[in-house]
């Protein structure tokens, strides 16, 4: 499994980890750690593009852990 942390950073930068994670992934699992909804839901949506499965788990406001799992 891959895991991205991305939390405290500003777009595009998580978004382009993910990317990056998704184009390296062999195991079709990834876990994103995320602290910003605007980056939330650009990933959760390039993920789903890209054939993943995105379950999305909400520590609070502003943390957030999304969990892929190719389809």
């Amino acid at each position: 499994m891959t895991n991205v942390d991305a939390r405290g950073l500003s777009c595009p930068e998580p978004l382009l980890m993910l990317k990056k994670a998704i184009k390296q992934d062999t195991e079709g699992k990834i876990t994103l750690l995320r602290s910003s909804q605007n980056a939330l839901n650009n990933c959760k949506r390039y993920a789903e593009t890209n054939g993943y499965a995105v379950n999305v788990i909400g520590d609070n406001e502003d943390n957030y852990t999304l969990e892929l799992t190719k389809g």
